[in-house]
Order: C-alpha cells, then structure tokens, then sequence
C-alpha cells in the first residue's frame, strides 16, 4: 500500500521541521559562508528573521570542521562547543554538529547549533546564588553579633565620650592630663568608628536616604580621593551624560568609593613603591532581558542601572583571595593595617540599597569592582537641606525636653547636655516613668527624645501612646540600632527625627534644634 507521500510533500515538511526546531539549522559553504538557514539560527545570530541574516554580507559562521580543507568525502562531526559571533560582536557559546555533503556538484556544510547560553546562564546563576546565601549566612551571623552588643555599647561610648570631652573642657589646656584625655576619646572614637561599620556590614546601621545623582557623588570626591592615594598614582574620572539619580545614604556612598579607592591605593604598592593607574566610572546603563550587558551579567534582573566602576592596574588577587574578599574580619594586609571590614562594608552598603556588586581580578592584572545600583525617578535632594544638616546647632530658646532611655547615665547626660544649652529638661527611667511623667506635667512638653529599643516598650510604642496626650509634642529617636525594624522612626508618627548614637553634645544639640524647627 503506497503511503501517497509525494517528494514535494517530504520538502514542504522539511521546511516545516527546520521552522520549527529550536535549534539552529544551517547550510554553509566550506569556507563558512552561509547559504541557507531557519528562522532559529538567525535569531540566535542577532538578525531579525532568515532573510536578513541571508543578505547579510559580513556573516561568516567560520570554523566549519566538516568542510575542512582536508576533508575529501562526505564525513560528519561529533558534537563539539565553540563561539559564534553575534550580529552586534559579542559571541555566543554554542553546542555544534556539522556533516559535509555535496549538491550539484558544490561541496556543502550541513549543521545544527544549540545554544548554551541560556543553560550555562542558568548553571552561573544557580553558583552565584548559592554564593550569595553563603555571603548573606555570614552577613546574618555578624549582623546579630553586632546587633547583640552595638546598643549597650553605643550607650557606654556616648558617656565616655561625653564625659570625657566635658572634663577637657573643665581642665586647664596646658595640663598635661589634656594629652590623656585626648587618647581616651581618640580611642572611643575608633571604637564607635568600629561599631558602625560592623552594622552596616549587617545592614543593620542608621542611613539617612535621600536621591542622589551618582555623578555627583564622585565629582565632590575628586581632590579627596586624589589626595587619599597619592600623587604617584594617575587618577582618571569619567562620568556618563546622563543622570545615575539613586536612593542611597550619601555618606555611604562616598564610603564605598573612598573604600575602593584605597583598596586600590594599597594593591599598587609594590616594595614600597606607589605607582599605578585609578579609573572610577559613573553612568547609566540599562541591563537587558538579552543582549552582551545581560550576558556579562546574568544575575542582575533586568532594569535600568547607576553603574559605579572601580578599575586599578595593582596587584591582583588570587582565586582564593578573590572568593574571600567580601568576608568581614578577612584581610591580607599586616596585622594592624587592617580590620577586614572594608570590603565587607562596601558589600553591606550596595546591598542594604538593592545593588549588585561585582568583582573581577588576577595576579598582576590588577582588579576591576562594578556596582549596579537601582535608578531612582525622583529628583535629587536640595543642597540647601545638606547645609543646613552641617550648620553649628544655636542654643535652644526655652523648650522642654523629656528625656527618656533604659540607660540611667544616658538620661543624665544628655539632660546636662541639653541644660547647658538652654533647655528645660525632664528626665524619665524607661517609658513607664515617661508615661507618668507626661501625665503628671501640667506644662507644654515640646519634644520627646527617646531611645528605640528598651525592655518595656520600645520608643515607636511610646511616642504612639504620648501622642494621645500630646499631639503637638515632636519626637526625636535617638539609637546606634534599631534591630529588625529601621524604619520604626520614621513610621511612629510623620516628621520624626533620628539621632545615631554614640552621640555628641555638637549632634545632640543640632538634633534637638532640627525637631523642634520641624525639619525630618
């Protein structure tokens, strides 16, 4: 019985086979130029459909094994990997199988590519998410280590600070105990200095985010940075044209770049000798669903990006190093030249703003750090808010304070503070007492300031039950950690401030002047 397949049907299905399969199919000459090919390999190539990969003159598929000069008879290959390159240069990784044939005469290359792109994509971004798990699990465990002791330590260094900066004041300049105090509150600093960066490593410190123009950013660093790794090393500044407006905490930032940039300072000394090249990069990119950017990259999601690139013609690092490099407390520098913490810093900052941070390196090729941060819509925040933040705090005019914090010596130092510049001040024990406090004040009470976290209540429930009693009554938090919940502040009640600690008499008067005056 005859099928009533004729030669024209098994064509014409041929055609639908070859339109159909995903993978790319082609017929090429021996010298890898195309003759025919589905609509699949086209796309695959970067052209729009069969045709325009057809008519295009430059496309070349090269290395065509099967039709090798030395190849005198029909013959195939087993599936061997290799690159095609794309219509836009970029290159694509593919999985290739080819057989020579002959037709009218004219020696041909049949072959079939599968991409494997998407499935090495796929494999890359399995490994980088274990990586970041494996980051995030030790961020985690470093964050409540820090969370565990920053806020009875904070409060410890606040009073020695204090303190210390008001008996210098009482003593005279000349005594030699002068030097001492010096040391201790130099030492107190670095211990503060110390505390916050082992919170934002965990993410878990204070930011103040504002929208900011990266550009901006780097452009206001130039003489610092300059400055910060030496004349012996050219630094070169590019800026893209246009904005990388982002939502970050400025001071981060800038900690992020001055990081890097001294990073890069210390990996282009050899034996004592500084020299080498710095290029920092700013501009906006936009990472695609497809294309080299996305390919580069696979585990950025797709969006629109401010770019931060930190480039350096130092030393290198080794595969170990590199691996290791964000870990906090991890360092190859000298004993005491290092914390281990300025990589792990820069890493919690990119992610604590819902970055992605990417590090490239190896010995003797220097090291190249990107940073993607989300594009912000809205417009950047006013200088005029950034001067009025540094101006010097003025003596208060006659408003009432309640103090309160689980600490006793934070109560009592900060009403002395607040006191001696010009403030009436009542002081509570916790919030309980606060509560009974402003219950039994029959005064105005212009401002609460509070701790966030204490064992009764914590300073959001608080300042929620004050409210009741005194709409009109500001509030000003003052913590160095907010635990799991750093928008607290700002979500107890509209205009709330917040002060870090460990605080300052200077910080703490500015604070208090700039919740009295309604600013956030």
């Amino acid at each position: 019985m005859s099928s009533g397949r004729t030669s024209r049907d098994l064509v014409e299905h041929g055609a639908l086979l070859a339109a159909g399969s995903p993978a790319g199919l082609y017929v090429a000459s021996a010298e890898g130029h195309l003759v025919d090919c589905n609509e699949a390999l086209a796309r695959l190539l970067g052209y729009g459909s069969r045709e325009e990969a057809l008519a295009a003159a430059e496309l070349v598929l090269g290395g065509c094994v099967a039709g090798g000069a030395g190849a005198k008879q029909p013959t195939s290959t087993g599936a061997i990997e290799s690159c095609l390159a794309r219509r836009d240069g970029s290159t694509v990784r593919v999985m290739r199988t080819e057989a020579l044939a002959e037709a009218g005469g004219e020696r041909l290359v049949v072959g079939a590519v599968i991409d494997l792109s998407s499935s090495r994509c796929t494999e890359d971004r399995r490994r980088e998410l274990s990586e970041e798990l494996r980051q995030a699990q030790k961020m985690e465990a470093v964050g409540r280590l820090a969370g565990g002791i920053s806020h009875d330590y904070n409060n410890l260094l606040a009073i020695i600070l204090n303190y210390t900066s008001l008996v210098m004041e009482e003593i005279d300049e000349r005594s030699p105990v002068q030097k001492d105090l010096a040391e201790i509150k130099r030492a107190a600093q670095r211990a503060a200095s110390l505390t916050r960066q082992l919170l934002t490593v965990s993410r878990r410190g204070l930011a103040q985010p504002v929208v900011l123009d990266l550009r901006d950013v780097v452009r206001g660093m130039d003489g610092a940075l300059r400055a910060a790794v030496g004349g012996a090393v050219d630094v070169a500044i590019a800026l893209g044209p246009s904005s990388c407006r982002v939502l970050a905490d400025a001071g981060q930032i800038e900690q992020v770049i001055m990081n890097l940039a001294l990073n890069a300072r210390d990996a282009m000394q050899d034996g004592g000798e500084l020299s080498g090249e710095l290029s920092i990069e700013a501009r906006a990119v936009r990472v695609g669903a497809a294309g080299s950017l996305h390919d580069a990259h696979p585990a950025i999601p797709p969006g629109r990006y401010a770019r931060l690139v930190v480039r350096d013609t130092g030393s290198g690092m080794s595969d170990d190093v590199r691996t290791r490099a964000f870990e906090p407390f991890f360092t190859t520098k000298p004993r005491g030249k290092g914390t281990g913490l300025g990589l792990a810093t820069v890493y919690g900052i990119v992610k604590q703003w819902r970055g992605h941070i990417e590090l490239a390196s190896r010995p003797g090729q220097g090291t190249r750090v990107e940073i993607y941060l989300p594009l912000a819509a809205a417009r950047p925040a006013s200088s005029r808010r950034g001067r009025a933040a540094r101006a010097a705090p003025g003596r208060g005019e006659g408003g009432t304070v309640l103090v309160t914090d689980d600490e006793d010596a934070v109560v009592t130092l900060a009403s002395r503070i607040l006191a001696q510049g010009g403030y009436t001040t009542l002081t509570a024990r916790g919030p309980r007492e606060a509560l009974r406090v402003c219950e039994a004040h029959r005064g105005r009470i212009d401002l609460l300031l509070t701790d966030v976290l204490m064992p009764e209540m914590s300073g959001r429930e608080l300042a929620e039950r004050l409210a009741r009693l005194r709409p009109d009554m500001k509030v000003l938090f003052m913590s160095g950690y907010t635990g799991d919940a750093l928008d607290v502040p700002r979500a107890a009640r509209p205009g709330a401030a917040l002060l870090a600690k460990p605080f300052t008499a200077e910080s703490l008067l500015r604070a208090v002047r700039k919740a009295l005056e309604g600013a956030a």
